[in-house]
């Protein structure tokens, strides 16, 4: 019993482990897509900006063709780390399945186990009983 106990303690220490990599994975998922928000609110402010200054009219393609190159890259990086993010999920629901299989085999014994120790009871009581009936019947 205390080595399937020490599994599901290394199952529950690995799924542990598995989601803080999750979360962490997800936090740079939402960074990104924070920066990706923030440059179409910049771009919306430099594209504003250059409409009312003739020097910022002149100054604004380069911008522009910076801004759709690292949009781009945005995109590309947060596709990358979507894909990493669904692989640790499907990690954490592998190691989530392993632990619940450990859990169910433990409760599996511990109700055979319990069974085992109400049958040996009954039998101790039955055998009690069998006994003060011969006894009064006897006398």
């Amino acid at each position: 019993m205390k080595g399937i106990d020490a599994l599901i303690k290394i199952r529950v220490y690995e799924l542990d482990q598995k989601r803080r990599a999750l979360r962490q994975i997800e936090e740079v998922q939402a960074r990104i897509e924070r920066d990706i928000a923030a440059l179409k609110d910049e771009i919306a402010t430099e594209q504003n900006a250059a409409r009312h200054s003739d020097e910022g009219s002149y100054t604004y393609g380069g911008y522009a063709r910076r801004a759709i190159s690292r949009r781009a890259e945005l995109h590309r990086t947060l596709g990358e780390v979507g894909k990493q993010v669904d692989a640790a999920r499907d990690d954490v629901a592998r190691t989530f399945e392993g632990l619940k299989k450990f859990e169910i085999t433990k409760a599996a014994r511990d109700d055979a186990e319990h069974a085992e120790v109400n049958r040996r009871e009954r039998m101790a009581l039955d055998e009690l009983g069998l006994n003060a009936y011969t006894r009064n019947k006897t006398k």
